[in-house]
């Protein structure tokens, strides 16, 4: 019997009930409960061991020492939570390494789809400015489908195009009518030729596994082309079997996690025979979804851009597709691109009557707020005009058609290059991590160590800590020959922009552990040697410490604090400044957020390289309570390297964004959070017993109701497998500040002292305010540092020595001079170039749309924001889901504040101090920055 937690109280951290469950009456929805005297007693034969055992209340996990368990309590998860039965991997079966072997092979049918809306007026007005409200204007229903159907030699049939009410339930339909023919299909016989009997006898590896034949050994065989793949174990052909006599088919839109599956998921219960399951982010966002043996899957997963910038990333000659179906030049080259679509004119299955094209105004979008170029409507006429529409429902068929086909090509492209450079097919996978991971682990054919030590776990999760944001300086404004209104008079002032190449593939070249996790038992002995410890050494360390950050560093260290804490910033450490945007209503909920501090540290986990460079920067080193000791090589660096040379030689902008993709995803897999999954069921209406005995758990989360036919339940996890490699996440992300805090204090404040100050950072960017006659002459002599690829061929620095080279730190500005800055707090600044009223202005603001930034915000509202203590809010147009109905709605919302907690401000309104600093509480600061 697996027994399980339900949920820890937050006053004690103790679980409160505990179930077991005893069977079901016959009336639904009733179970029996069991209290629990001694938890020992219930969970002893859990285990093997047969001495004492100490049970952690949280987690549930088994202790042989009451004092390991007391060591254990504060870095458990437990506490106000569900409680979650955390399993470790098992000493033997604790190795991480390429098995998905399957994933070699093209999926032998793939299916590319995308859906068109009418979309209808609600009742309703833009909400007032002045309110903070929200005001739904219009709805989408479905009107129109198309697909086609791809079969792995790249042989298709015509695309199907679905336009009718209730076109959502009829797509989903045909979709399983070709499912149908596809098994029919990979039933047939094919048999082998003299030559294939040949190899086969003669093979002697595995072509799945590409381990050596033993055992029984089997043909395989292509059940699509009937084309002999190889020999291969029995085993191993068995995982092929199964797919090709119970067929999964990938059906892929662009965008379907954010769009088209809520208008699918409107018509899913009506089609019945077939379970519903998906990968869910919520009870409404799903990153995958599956109707029977139709696995949807979004191909924005994987291309992180819009159609429109796909098609113009790749070449003309990739449309293999699109040219089997349009044989003339002239009318592929119209289509060769996102086609112009009046979205909002379409409210009505009476528009698709309408003989001609629509007025250039009816091709506004509420959405983008943005109107057709006289070009697109042109554009938009001559394919009217070309393909002979006679009706808006002509002029759809076509748009949906296109669209489709577009995607098709695209994602088929992607497809061939990562079976060529990579061998793993995309469409096994459900987003780019995951396919970038077996990817890395195919290519280096490592083997990770998965820890089987709980503590060991929990230490390593103690130590991730993400990437820095933060304004250190609020305003600057340059002063040199390259900005308008310099003064002489007044020393010169360059603010530069840097961002470092590829920070995390820099960091994932670096030796990372790969194994061999021991606790260190001399801690004196590593105290005395950890500052030399080689960076190529065969063994590294993770450490658990206290470390002292002396007086006299805070100054010098005040812009960019060495070793971050995940914290919950206190009211009652802001400056009086602060205090007076809080009553104002400025203030939002403090969540716990990553903040450099001053503050001495105490049990501080953290890579040794980072521990040697804070040592080395004047931190002080005052214990050391435990030690991971590890087997570490560079294995990562292989892959990294592999993609970096296939960008620089990429042959299609296409290509290039690829590449960098796949350095860049693989991260994610590394620093995976398992406790951050969620477990959603879908139900059918008629599957009561499932219903109300997903209700009646303990672990019942939420309902989530979308029609008389469907509900989604999340529940929360009774078991979790910590089965993943985190310890290389952890490295990754520590590396990077190595490299950041490295270049910042070793490099540039090494050349430049207090000349030489931090405005603003974001992970792998620094924003420095640099005093000196001529920043760029300087950076001839430190040319090795830098990237200068990207300024102008006739510049005296530009350079291609270090195009691409990982950690280089590149000018963001390109040599173009930045006249002024305005930080309002992390991922909300203005940067504005030199260059009078066209220059080019550098705007971020999170959580805003780029449409209204790009167009309603502008240099000015920042610094009016920062120095005029205002606010500003705008009404934004944005689609917005509920129980898979999709409205368009405006909202107000906040788009600029002043108001940042991560510093101190001081009543200037510009400088801020760390907290933590000497003089956060006093006024000698701001009569030293005055």
């Amino acid at each position: 019997m697996s027994l399980a937690g339900t949920r820890a109280s937050s006053s004690t951290g103790s679980a409160v009930n505990r179930k077991t469950y005893s069977g079901s009456t016959e009336e639904a929805g009733k179970f029996h409960y069991a209290w629990v005297k001694s938890l020992s007693r219930l969970l002893y034969h859990q285990t093997k061991h047969r001495e004492r055992k100490h049970f952690c209340e949280c987690c549930l996990h088994c202790y042989t020492r009451e004092d390991l368990l007391k060591d254990h309590k504060p870095y458990c998860h437990g506490i106000g939570q569900m409680v979650v039965k955390e399993v470790m991997p098992e000493e033997g079966k604790n190795k991480f390494f390429f098995q998905n072997h399957q994933k070699q092979l093209p999926f032998p049918y793939v299916i590319y789809a995308d859906t068109e809306a009418l979309i209808t007026k609600i009742n309703g007005s833009k909400p007032n400015t002045t309110k903070s409200n929200i005001q739904k204007t219009q709805e989408h229903e479905a009107c129109g489908y198309a697909y086609i159907v791809v079969r792995c030699d790249g042989q298709t049939e015509s695309p199907v195009i679905i336009r009718r009410p209730n076109a959502a339930k009829d797509f989903l339909n045909s979709l399983l009518e070709e499912v149908n023919k596809i098994k029919l299909e990979l039933a047939k016989s094919h048999p082998m030729n003299q030559d294939n009997k040949q190899a086969h006898k003669t093979a002697t590896i595995c072509h799945v596994c590409q381990k050596p034949l033993d055992g029984k050994i089997v043909r395989d065989h292509c059940h699509t082309t009937g084309k002999y793949r190889g020999a291969a174990h029995n085993d191993c052909n068995l995982k092929l079997r199964q797919q090709s006599r119970n067929p999964v088919i990938p059906v892929v839109f662009h965008n379907l996690r954010d769009y088209d599956s809520h208008l699918l998921m409107q018509a899913i219960s009506k089609v019945k025979g077939h379970k519903i399951t998906c990968i869910p982010n919520n009870t409404e966002k799903y990153i995958s979804f599956s109707l029977g043996p139709l696995r949807f899957i979004d191909s924005a997963q994987f291309l992180l851009a819009s159609l429109d910038k796909l098609v113009s990333a790749n070449k003309s000659e990739d449309f293999q597709i699109m040219a089997r179906f349009e044989s003339s030049r002239e009318k592929r080259e119209l289509l060769l691109r996102k086609g112009v679509y009046p979205y909002e004119y379409m409210d009505s299955w009476e528009r698709f009557t309408e003989s001609q094209l629509p007025p250039k105004e009816a091709f506004y979008s509420k959405l983008t707020d943005e109107h057709v170029s006289e070009a697109d409507y042109i554009h938009a006429q001559k394919v009217w005009d070309t393909f002979g529409c006679q009706t808006l429902g002509d002029y759809h068929d076509l748009y949906l058609t296109t669209d489709v086909l577009l995607l098709a090509d695209i994602f088929e492209t992607f497809r061939k290059t990562c079976m060529q450079q990579y061998g793993l097919d995309p469409a096994h996978y459900y987003s780019s991590p995951g396919l970038s991971w077996d990817a890395l682990l195919k290519k280096t054919g490592v083997e990770l160590d998965l820890f089987t030590d709980h503590d060991q776990h929990l230490f390593i999760e103690k130590g991730k800590r993400g990437g820095i944001s933060m304004v250190s300086k609020r305003y600057a404004r340059a002063n040199n020959l390259m900005v308008e209104g310099h003064d002489c008079s007044k020393p010169n002032i360059y603010i530069m922009y840097l961002d470092a190449n590829n920070l995390y593939g820099w960091a994932m070249s670096q030796p990372l552990p790969t194994g061999g996790f021991q606790w260190e038992n001399d801690l004196q002995s590593v105290e005395k040697t950890i500052v030399n410890h080689p960076v190529d050494s065969p063994e590294g360390y993770i450490l658990e410490v206290d470390l002292e950050y002396p007086v006299e560093l805070h100054d010098m260290h005040n812009a960019y604090p060495l070793a971050p804490e995940r914290m919950v910033v206190q009211e009652k450490w802001m400056s009086e400044y602060q205090h007076k945007l809080i009553g104002k209503g400025m203030a939002s909920t403090e969540v716990e957020k990553l903040v450099p501090n001053l503050r001495d540290k105490e049990h501080y986990v953290l890579h040794y390289r980072n521990l040697q460079l804070y040592l080395s920067l004047g931190m002080r080193l005052k214990k050391i309570h435990r030690a991971l000791r590890f087997k570490q090589s560079p294995w990562m660096e292989p892959y990294i390297r592999m993609n970096t040379d296939l960008r620089k030689k990429a042959s299609s902008d296409f290509e290039e964004d690829l590449y960098k993709l796949m350095n860049n995803s693989v991260f994610g897999k590394t620093i995976e959070n398992l406790r951050k999954r969620v477990n959603v069921k879908l139900v059918r209406a008629n599957e009561e017993k499932k219903l109300w005995s997903l209700i009646a758990s303990p672990a019942f989360a939420q309902a989530n109701i979308f029609d008389d036919d469907l509900v989604a339940i999340q529940v929360h996890k009774s078991h979790l497998v910590l089965n993943r490699p985190i310890y290389v996440g952890m490295s990754i992300l520590d590396l990077s500040k190595y490299l950041m805090y490295d270049f910042y204090y070793n490099k540039m404040k090494a050349q430049y002292g207090e000349c030489c100050q931090l405005l603003y950072t974001d992970t792998d960017s620094l924003l420095l305010e640099i005093q000196t006659e001529n920043v760029y002459e300087d950076m001839i002599t430190q040319a090795d540092l830098y990237d200068t690829s990207n300024y102008p061929k006739d510049h005296s620095l530009h350079s291609i020595t270090n195009k691409k080279v990982l950690g280089k730190m590149k000018d963001e500005c390109a040599g173009v001079a930045i006249a002024e800055y305005v930080g309002l707090h992390p991922k909300m600044y203005s940067i504005l170039e030199a260059g009078g009223p066209e220059a080019k202005n550098i705007k971020k603001a999170q959580g805003v749309k780029k449409s209204v930034v790009k167009k309603h915000i502008h240099h000015e509202h920042y610094k009016e924001a920062l120095f005029s203590n205002r606010t500003f809010g705008h009404c934004t147009y944005v689609l917005r889901a509920e129980r898979h109905h999709i409205y368009g709605q405006y909202l107000n919302k906040v788009t600029l504040s002043p108001y940042d907690s991560k510093r101190w401000i001081a009543e200037d309104r510009v400088n801020t101090l760390a907290y933590g600093h000497k003089d956060a509480r006093g006024q000698q600061y701001l009569a030293r920055s005055g």
